[in-house]
């Protein structure tokens, strides 16, 4: 259980710059701004509130590893 919170904000993290990347892939090819705007706010709500919701989530809990 432990070490699953250890991975939830990284794997967040990784969710998080993976979407943003499509997005800026779908900008580029310019096809559907929809989902450029969808993919964008996805991965930046990962990365910049999820995220670090998660490590204080992780850092409040009473038990120790190890």
């Amino acid at each position: 259980m432990g070490s699953f919170l250890i991975l939830l904000p990284i794997i967040s993290i990784l969710i998080g710059l993976y979407l943003i990347t499509l997005g800026l892939w779908e900008l580029r090819e310019g096809i559907n701004r929809n989902q450029y705007i969808k993919y964008m706010f996805t991965g930046l709500f990962l990365l910049l509130i999820l995220s670090p919701l998660l490590w204080i989530f992780g850092n409040l809990l009473p038990f120790h590893l190890g």
